[in-house]
């Protein structure tokens, strides 16, 4: 397996482009990700619509703009409403804010979702989200396909990410504080489920090794994603300027051991923003 690296934003390490639906799953920081990402490509001057198919805490949505809540019961989009903004109201309106019509699609940043429960708000069904993204022209989606509890790895059990099937990339969040830690609640999401796929007892130690078991375990992460998705990895919480051996050992065994479906791992830290260290395979390597 041959690997080479470069320092990339996060969005040229993921090969973002216009069009591309980016589904983000796992842990370790799923929602600074989908944050920065919209951010990144905001500056390269692409539109964006933030959405997700679980459940984001408002506070989260602090630098979003404008949070566009939808109604199940209506699909003219009549009694759609901005949760800062009221109800827009008119026949067409919806079909113009989704075609682009509308002054309210000047930010660069829309966040959609279904309702406000207990402070936090809920998301869309996949099957309708891709349904709904056949009508829009903003140029990147995001969606926060998963949920972790603010822990770092996820052990994902039956039903779960909740991947629309729209999606044209899937990126794996992974904390890199979570690499050689011990299968517990401090760090692990699910962790009975990491317990009965890697066959671990409680307490011990989750090297950068096993976190590929668990990615590739037949009942494990990959086997989720549909294999016309393309699979993408970001190590987060690993700054640059920092010595990193777990966190780089592990983006070059994802790389040998996943290579035909996943050929690039960025390691990076959202806290410090700025490039990631992109670990690539090349074209044709064995």
């Amino acid at each position: 397996m041959i690997v080479t690296k470069d320092f990339l934003t996060l969005s040229e390490a993921f090969g973002i482009r216009k069009g591309s639906v980016i589904a983000l799953v796992g842990g370790g920081g799923k929602t600074s990700t989908l944050v920065r990402l919209c951010h990144e490509s905001a500056r390269e001057g692409r539109r964006v619509l933030a959405t997700t198919t679980a459940r984001m805490k408002l506070e989260e949505l602090a630098d979003v703009r404008d949070v566009l809540l939808w109604d199940e019961m209506d699909t003219t989009g009549q009694t759609w409403r901005s949760y800062r903004g009221g109800n827009r109201g008119g026949g067409t309106w919806i079909d113009d804010f989704l075609g682009g019509a509308s002054g309210d699609v000047s930010s660069p940043m829309t966040f959609l979702g279904r309702s406000i429960i207990r402070n936090k708000l809920i998301g869309l069904p996949s099957d309708y989200l891709g349904e709904l993204l056949s009508r829009l022209t903003w140029d990147v989606v995001i969606v926060e396909a998963d949920g972790s509890r603010g822990r770092s790895i996820k052990g994902h059990r039956l039903g779960e990410p909740v991947v629309p099937l729209c999606a044209t990339h899937c990126v794996v969040v992974i904390g890199a504080d979570g690499i050689e830690t011990h299968v517990n609640t401090d760090h692990c999401h699910r962790p009975e489920v990491i317990q009965d796929l890697l066959g671990v007892a409680w307490g011990e130690k989750l090297t950068a090794d096993r976190v590929v078991d668990l990615l590739t375990h037949p009942r494990g992460l990959l086997s989720k994603i549909p294999g016309d998705i393309e699979l993408l990895v970001y190590v987060n919480k690993a700054p640059l300027g920092r010595d990193h051996k777990s966190a780089n050992r592990l983006a070059n065994s994802i790389l040998e051991r996943c290579g035909s479906r996943i050929r690039r791992v960025a390691v990076g830290d959202n806290r410090q923003g700025g490039l990631v260290e992109a670990f690539v395979a090349e074209s044709g390597a064995a």
